[in-house]
């Protein structure tokens, strides 16, 4: 799509001077460190691509060494009677957690 614009290269320079001319003068309440903040946000967001950066590269996971993968973990519930409720199963769950703490 093409822009058209009734402003000339040649008169671009001027009127952008006029335009900063203008901010300036709102932003004089402000310290030269603001201002100077304030320029540096606009310049920052006018020359920012309009594509989204390009994320970092994610670290590949680390294959373990030969021989040092562990074998098949076999994990033995206690028998649990189906009638037990809730709470009860919550406690056989905590006592497992336990024995796999202490292992």
């Amino acid at each position: 799509m093409r822009v058209e614009s009734w402003i000339t290269v040649e008169e671009t320079p001027a009127l952008a001077a006029e335009a900063m001319a203008v901010i300036d003068a709102r932003l004089a309440r402000l310290t030269d460190a603001e201002r100077g903040a304030f320029w540096a946000s606009i310049r920052k967001a006018y020359n920012t691509p309009y594509n989204d950066p390009e994320k970092p590269a994610q670290p590949k996971p680390v294959e373990p060494a030969p021989g040092t993968i562990p074998s098949a973990v076999e994990i033995r519930l206690p028998a649990i009677d189906p009638s037990i409720d809730l709470p009860a199963a919550a406690l056989a769950s905590a006592t497992l957690a336990a024995e796999m703490r202490a292992a």
